[in-house]
């Protein structure tokens, strides 16, 4: 089969690799059991892939690492209750999904409803992890929230932001294409931090209430720091991106003074957060389709990551398509 390697920092080769059954089948046969062999059809490029991308990482990575956002066909099971010859959202084991095919637990797939396009299915693999995070924390309704980072993850918040009834919804991003994509997926407010002061502009917007609820999804201590300058006094704070670096110096005394509640959230309940995120899509209740700004093949899949990681300002959500041999958009 073949497969996407980062063989060095930033760069990608597509190569010939084993089958993982076969290889697992050849080493470990009992090991087969319970999982299933998916043929890849879409997978999208998430912000937790990017280290393996931009390093400093351990090269050359496994071929098919890393991408886990993914929809496929089920060519094999090995596990009850998955049939082979659907088409189902599935989580690969070890982020495995830049491959032609991959093997996932048969827990970890979740059948996908007819009639809506694959892309926009897909997003309800991150939507249920922003679902997961908030069912923890309880009601939104006339909160005054606002959001660092108007990525995908970041749009999906807005977007749940007024499914939930917030009152404000502030997006905050540095590019432009973001924030209109934020004002699509519903915020009431956007700030370019690039050129605003994002206190000042949530101080204004607030009536100089600050926020009650701030959500960090961005992964750097300068935006955990801000979040902390623009909650209110007993506000909500979620840290939920990706951190770039294993430590943060933050401002804890401001962060002890206001008496925030801090919450950090990674991964969904597959069961239940899959499956209301595909209802949510497929309702029509998140509009997923502003934030996917690209399909490019799998041939393309190299100038995916350094669109990902480098140009945020030309893309949102990039969805590699495996069944497409063209050039992409």
């Amino acid at each position: 089969m073949k497969a996407g390697q980062v063989v060095a920092r930033e760069r990608i080769e597509i190569v010939e690799a084993e089958r993982p059954d076969l290889a697992l089948e050849r080493t470990d046969p009992d090991g087969l059991k319970d999982l299933v062999l998916v043929r890849t059809v879409n997978a999208a490029i998430c912000g937790s892939d990017h280290p393996v991308f931009t390093g400093p990482a351990n090269y050359p990575a496994p071929p098919g690492v890393s991408l886990h956002e993914s929809i496929g066909v089920i060519e094999k099971s090995w596990s009850n209750g998955c049939r082979e010859g659907d088409l189902v959202l599935a989580l690969p084991t070890g982020s495995s999904a830049m491959a032609e095919y991959f093997l996932g637990l048969g827990t970890s797939v979740t059948p996908l409803p007819k009639g809506l396009p694959q892309e926009q299915l897909l997003m309800a693999q991150p939507l249920g992890t922003v679902l997961y995070c908030l069912r923890k924390l309880g009601h939104w309704f006339n909160a005054e929230v606002a959001i660092v980072g108007q990525g995908p993850m970041g749009l999906l918040f807005t977007a749940m932001m007024r499914n939930l009834g917030a009152a404000l919804i502030i997006g905050i991003d540095q590019h432009d294409n973001r924030l209109a994509a934020a004002k699509e997926m519903g915020a009431t407010h956007t700030v370019n931090s690039s050129g605003t002061d994002p206190v000042e502009a949530v101080n204004e917007i607030t009536g100089g209430r600050m926020a009650d609820g701030v959500i960090e999804v961005v992964g750097v201590e300068e935006t955990f720091n801000l979040c902390v300058k623009l909650a209110r006094r007993n506000a909500r704070f979620i840290n939920f991106g990706v951190p770039k670096t294993t430590q943060y110096t933050a401002d804890i005394f401001d962060l002890f003074r206001k008496n925030i509640q801090l919450t950090t959230s990674v991964g969904p309940d597959i069961h239940i957060d899959f499956a209301s995120a595909m209802r949510m899509i497929g309702e029509g209740r998140v509009d997923v389709s502003p934030m996917i700004s690209h399909k490019l093949p799998f041939a393309r899949v190299q100038d995916g990551f350094e669109m990902a990681t480098g140009r945020k300002g030309e893309c949102i959500k990039i969805v590699i398509d495996f069944e497409e041999k063209g050039l992409g958009r």
